[in-house]
């Protein structure tokens, strides 16, 4: 397995794979990379998918080049999902924390999927073909 960096993808482009459009959501494409935190704030005004999703989390520099891909995660609700990361803590408090204390920045990029099984299964596709630290940090 491999670990990857997010500048392959390059901050703002958005993947060109197929899918259906939901409420102007495209399933199966991921979001461009926003920026959702830097130390003492939250910008979760970009969340705005209230369905399950496949999300990925990153940590890059204030203008975003070579983000470090640390975790993968699944969700029945990316805005709730994501919100309660900043509102009440997580398992990913520690982590986030600590690279937020560093000058970095949190980013954010998602696919929404049609259902919580979907998102799962992506998930688990991710898992099997990459190192996500987080993930393996926190299954340690």
């Amino acid at each position: 397995m491999k670990s990857y960096l997010a500048s392959s993808y390059g901050l703002g482009q958005v993947s060109k794979a197929l899918g259906t459009n939901i409420g102007g959501y495209q399933l199966g494409a991921w979001t461009d990379w926003r920026k959702i935190a830097d130390y003492g704030n939250w910008y979760d005004e970009l969340l705005d998918w209230d369905g399950p999703a496949v999300y990925e989390l990153a940590i890059g520099g204030p203008r975003g080049g070579d983000l470090e891909i640390g975790y993968v995660g699944e969700t029945s609700n990316e805005k709730q999902r994501i919100v309660a990361y900043a509102s009440h803590g997580s398992h990913l408090s520690k982590i986030i924390d600590s690279h937020l204390k560093d000058d970095r920045h949190l980013y954010y990029r998602a696919q929404a999927k049609k259902s919580k099984e979907e998102a799962v299964l992506m998930q688990n596709r991710l898992l099997s073909g990459y190192d996500y630290a987080w993930n393996i940090q926190l299954n340690s």
